[in-house]
């Protein structure tokens, strides 16, 4: 049998090397740290010192640093929206939703999706034939939001990503949305950029209402059918969003 110091001497060592392995030890955090990373002040210190300035949080040895700091507030919230644009000259409407994680409040980062379509418009005055654009565009949202706290604040969505528009031929259409036949007489895929601004308010802790305008930038489109930039131009329009801010 191993003698009792002998056992004892042997287990103290693994225990510190499990503890060193995981002092050592780093994972990627992509939402921060734990608040208990923060330093906080004693009770009698604060009490002493009530109008000192409060201090930015402190990294430990070891800490991974990151943009949003070493909070660990992670949210997430589903949006749905409607948009107003013009494409190629005409009224477009559209409508979509986006998916996000809220990283310290601050950061979204997620998914965003959008379909749009146009009033139906006579290329020939008169003639039985009419048109419309229709199409989508999705990507991924980068959302940085300021003082997300406060009632009202704004935030920035940028999203990139890819998408498609086809133009078709309406016979005998007559208003709203009366036709005889439609097919897809053209289409073409593009890549995008939209940078915007939301005014958004907290209506409630689970809720938010955001007003907003962007700018879509996309690549020139090949086909005669088209203008080589038919979808560039200001949007506007408003969404919900729903979940844990």
């Amino acid at each position: 049998m191993i003698p009792m110091k002998k056992c004892t001497f042997l287990l103290l060592v693994i225990a510190l090397g499990f503890a060193n392995a995981a002092y050592c030890q780093d994972t990627l955090r992509l939402f921060g740290h734990k608040e208990n990373h923060k330093v906080v002040a004693p009770p009698d210190t604060a009490f002493t010192q009530p109008h000192s300035k409060p201090q930015p949080p402190t990294y430990y040895p070891g800490d991974i640093k990151t943009l949003t700091g070493p909070g660990h507030a992670t949210g997430f919230y589903f949006g749905f929206g409607s948009k107003y644009s013009q494409i190629a000259g005409y009224d477009a409407f559209g409508a979509g939703g986006a998916f996000a994680m809220i990283a310290n409040h601050g950061l979204a980062i997620g998914f965003s999706g959008e379909g749009f379509f146009t009033q139906p418009y006579e290329k020939i005055h008169g003639s039985n034939t009419s048109y419309s654009f229709t199409g989508g565009y999705g990507g991924i949202l980068v959302e940085p939001i300021i003082f997300p706290r406060s009632p009202v604040h704004v935030s920035f969505p940028i999203l990139v990503g890819a998408g498609g528009i086809a133009r078709s031929i309406l016979t005998n259409y007559s208003y709203p949305y009366d036709y005889t036949d439609i097919y897809v007489e053209d289409a073409e895929a593009f890549m995008i950029a939209e940078p915007g601004m939301d005014i958004e308010f907290n209506v409630a802790r689970w809720m938010r209402l955001a007003i907003g305008a962007s700018y879509r930038f996309t690549t020139p489109l090949k086909s005669t059918t088209y203008d080589a930039n038919p979808m560039d131009g200001f949007t506007g329009g408003f969404s919900f969003k729903f979940g844990k801010f």
